[in-house]
């Protein structure tokens, strides 16, 4: 019999390094995305994320930082390009995982 896989340990060394960006004097800190609840799975799409999708995804990884962020004014295209750095930092977009490969 094989030895069951151990999620786990995956978890545990599977992390990277969390994404850090200033915004107006101010320094955040994302989580790794794939360290995000799975449960935001019922809520986004990722494949396509809408502008909710995407601000849903960032309050979700700044947590209590949230607010703060919230507090200061930001275009629209700005929440995008962040967005963009956050999945480029990650080396994937957060819809695709990087054991998938093309057949």
């Amino acid at each position: 019999m094989s030895t069951p896989f151990d999620l786990d340990t995956w978890v545990n060394e599977a992390r990277r390094t969390p994404f850090r960006f200033t915004l107006s004097g101010s320094l955040f800190t994302l989580p790794p995305a794939g360290e995000l609840d799975k449960t935001l799975l019922k809520s986004v799409n990722l494949d396509a994320p809408s502008a909710t999708d995407i601000e849903t995804l960032l309050k979700a990884g700044l947590g209590d930082q949230w607010s703060r962020f919230d507090d200061v004014p930001v275009p629209l295209a700005a929440l995008g390009e962040l967005f963009r750095q956050w999945q480029k930092h990650e080396g994937v977009p957060l819809g695709e995982s990087p054991a998938s490969s093309a057949s």
